[in-house]
């Protein structure tokens, strides 16, 4: 019996979301992660990006992505305009509803929990007051050893000489630099206090390089501060996250710490809705314990984290 050769269909666009042609629609838990993904993807790429884009910054094939990215176009969240996807209306209704309902504290407080669990110190959130030229605390989460940083919401502190008023002041606008740097008292609060507006001029672009602001005895003699700044959906710095802890404690490994803060801000920014952030900590995820903390920092590694320090 003579068998019937099956021809073969045409080679489809690969970059049609709407072309002929069955593909295994991916469901399940890493569907919905990797749905996440491309809607964030395409968030951070205003010109959009082609499907063999998405396939290498996903490390996921062509074939699982295009079952997602089928009922994305068919609802609206993305729409593929000249082989480039972009987000769709749907998308951008989504995000203007949301944005409303984000506060510091909902979006902070998850990751500073996390970030005391990891650190073992207390973790702070700190705006800036520009008439006074003062960093606020606005939010916090305390540590719980006996020996610890303890702070009443609301207290202000210098921008001279804190990690998160460094962090605030080094990404604030020039005018306002100048301004506070001819008018600020740089009193001196401990012997280590940094007391010259020059030398605070030489720090802030460090602090804006490294995005981790270091002090150490500088508001108390026996007190460390690290700090790292948050950002919102259009790039501006809207808080500085903070870290306080005994100098003893943090001696021996500071690049840990500054890991962790810079982790941690990401993150809160994230929630924020800042394109080039990203969620590197995820606070009860997957129950893990923390990861342990890195080996001690060689005299080189001390020295860079050190530059940005008081």
């Amino acid at each position: 019996m003579p068998t019937q050769t099956k021809q073969s269909k045409p080679q489809r666009e690969a970059d049609d979301p709407l072309a002929d042609g069955a593909v295994a629609l991916d469901t399940g838990p890493r569907s919905l992660i990797r749905t996440l993904r491309i809607l964030e993807q395409l968030a951070a790429a205003p010109q959009g990006a082609t499907l063999a884009m998405l396939s290498v910054e996903l490390q996921s094939p062509k074939s699982s992505l295009l079952g997602l990215l089928r009922p994305l176009c068919s609802y609206g969240y993305i729409v593929n305009s000249e082989g480039r996807y972009v987000l769709g209306p749907a998308a951008y209704r989504l995000g203007l509803s949301i944005m409303p309902t984000v506060s510091m504290s909902r979006v902070a407080t998850p990751i500073m929990r996390e970030l005391v669990d990891r650190c073992g110190e207390t973790v702070l959130v700190a705006v800036l007051d520009r008439e006074a030229g003062t960093a606020v605390y606005v939010e916090k989460i305390e540590s719980t050893q006996s020996i610890r940083y303890t702070v009443a919401l609301g207290t202000a502190r210098p921008l001279y000489c804190s990690a998160a008023g460094r962090v605030l002041l080094a990404y604030s606008d020039e005018e306002y630099i100048e301004r506070y740097l001819r008018r600020a008292p740089f009193a001196p609060l401990t012997e280590q206090t940094l007391t010259r507006a020059a030398d605070l001029r030489r720090l802030l672009p460090q602090v804006r390089e490294q995005g981790l602001s270091i002090t150490i005895g500088q508001v108390s003699s026996d007190v460390a501060g690290f700090a790292a700044p948050i950002f919102d959906h259009q790039g501006r710095v809207i808080a500085a996250l903070a870290m306080a802890a005994p100098v003893s404690r943090t001696r021996a490994n500071p690049q840990h710490f500054a890991q962790q803060m810079r982790e941690a801000a990401d993150s809160i920014s994230l929630g924020f809705g800042h394109a080039g952030a990203a969620l590197t900590m995820a606070p009860g995820a997957d129950g893990r314990a923390p990861d342990a903390a890195p080996p001690p920092a060689t005299p080189e590694r001390r020295r860079r984290l050190s530059a940005a320090a008081g």
